[in-house]
């Protein structure tokens, strides 16, 4: 992957890391004073699967330019 998609890809990761830590996993009502395994344990799940949603999201980008790319390359 060129260095684009890498870029991309943080913005994406880090958006979504975001939403789903304050807003979706309702990570806020779970919380204690100290760090327990348990805590730590649902936040590495959750950035785990924030990324790798954000990387099928980069393949998702990625066929829709090579489609393209085709398209305005048979045009030609």
């Amino acid at each position: 992957m060129t260095i684009m998609y890498w870029v991309i890809l943080l913005g994406i990761f880090l958006f979504l890391s975001y939403k789903n830590l304050f807003f979706d996993w309702s990570i806020q009502n779970y919380l204690t004073n100290k760090l327990e395994f348990e805590t730590f344990g649902r936040y590495v799940f959750i950035l785990f699967t924030s990324f790798i949603e954000s990387f099928i999201y980069i393949l998702f980008i990625r066929l829709i330019v090579f489609l393209l790319n085709k398209v305005i390359l048979k045009q030609r």
